[in-house]
């Protein structure tokens, strides 16, 4: 059963009811007191980080002016609504629970316009409404509704057991704190779906980021070898060429070629090639320097190239990797596998009218001359002839 609240008298506000309380000093020192303690609250309750934090304040500024009412805050779950405690004797933090559709605060919920009765003992001797049968000893009650979002959330029940308690103008003071709960909800609430949004759409620009990662990864890496690939290889060479350009840095280029690759996939597989491959990758990272840039040019050719590298120094690099590959057992389905490499090196002294192909054919054709010389060899060429030489056999070691 709904409850209307006690009619207020028209066309008159807070201001002209104050006018007519100034009299007695006490009372308007108080209406001032209590005027600032809600302007007090209302800028708290806007600087509040969640509910939590904003029904603190509320404890604070009703045990402050009604620390013998009972006051207590109702918040809308689906279809209850729970109760818990601002001030009154025993304030406690525990909740009670109601269903929508009962009690008084059910009441003013649904239809969402607050409450004000001033003495229920006329309503008690009449039985007009079973929210006040009983013993219960409540004699003065106001209920506000608040908002939020446009939506009714819940309600401020304050109820006293003396009569009058709740007058008129205490009615416009609660209505006015009220209204600050319901914008200060609407703040906490948007914060809170700011936060949310902003939350969300930092995980989308971090995933977004890690799969554009991933994709480039995937456009410059051989998924076999986990190596840079050729595309990559090209950009690196270039990017060497115009710093060589620049500061007439030296580099060099190696071309590498594993020996009889057709004998390990015509014996143990294709799938035992990939195998190889994939340690030849590895072998080759471990060997190499950091400053080394390493990538699989295909099928069974990788190319290396030594930044800041002149023709001794990659001489050395290419027969630290033959001895290294010599030496070593391949683990392929449990057997073990030994194969060489032939090497062929560009040292690139001179960048006019020279690019990223024309180096890697100048490394080509040295390596194919490391082949037709027997392999486990490399040749070496520099940038300005294609004259190649031996630079380490070990053949016969």
């Amino acid at each position: 059963m709904a409850i209307a609240a006690t009619p207020i008298t028209r066309g008159k506000g807070l201001l002209d009811l104050l006018r007519q309380t100034v009299p007695p000093q006490e009372r308007a020192v108080e209406l001032y007191r209590r005027l600032l303690a809600i302007n007090s609250l209302s800028n708290s309750m806007n600087s509040a980080r969640d509910v939590e934090h904003l029904q603190s304040f509320l404890v604070s500024y009703f045990q402050e002016c009604f620390p013998d009412d009972q006051v207590r805050l109702c918040i809308v779950d689906e279809a209850n609504y729970r109760k818990s405690r601002l001030s009154g004797p025993a304030v406690s933090k525990e909740e009670e629970t109601s269903l929508l559709d009962s009690g008084i605060a059910g009441s003013v919920i649904r239809s969402a316009a607050p409450l004000w009765i001033p003495d229920t003992h006329p309503l008690k001797k009449q039985r007009k409404s079973p929210e006040f049968a009983g013993d219960a000893p409540w004699r003065s009650i106001m209920v506000f509704p608040f908002t939020a979002m446009g939506k009714v959330v819940g309600c401020i029940e304050m109820i006293s057991n003396r009569p009058n308690r709740f007058d008129e103008i205490e009615y416009h003071l609660g209505s006015l704190v009220a209204a600050h709960l319901s914008s200060s909800l609407d703040n906490v609430l948007t914060k809170q779906q700011l936060a949310t949004a902003n939350a969300r759409l930092k995980d989308h620009d971090q995933r977004l980021t890690q799969l554009n990662e991933r994709l480039q990864e995937l456009a410059h890496t051989d998924e076999c070898t986990g190596l840079f690939n050729k595309r990559r290889l090209f950009e690196r060479l270039e990017m060497e060429i115009a710093r060589s350009r620049r500061y007439g840095e030296i580099f060099s280029c190696l071309m590498i070629d594993i020996d009889d690759f057709k004998k390990i996939n015509d014996t143990y597989g294709h799938q035992a090639g990939d195998e190889v491959l994939r340690q030849t990758g590895a072998l080759l990272r471990r060997a190499l320097r950091v400053t080394d840039f390493v990538a699989r040019y295909g099928g069974e050719e990788f190319t290396v190239i030594l930044p800041r590298t002149n023709s001794s120094g990659a001489s050395r690099v290419a027969e630290n990797l033959l001895s290294t590959f010599s030496s070593h057992e391949f683990i392929i389905d449990a057997h073990r596998v030994s194969f060489t490499i032939s090497i062929g090196v560009a040292c690139c002294t001179t960048f006019v009218c020279i690019d990223a192909r024309e180096i890697i054919l100048r490394a080509d054709s040295a390596l194919y001359r490391a082949k037709r010389s027997g392999k486990n060899r490399s040749c070496f060429t520099d940038g300005n002839d294609t004259e190649c030489e031996d630079v380490r056999i070990l053949s016969n070691l």
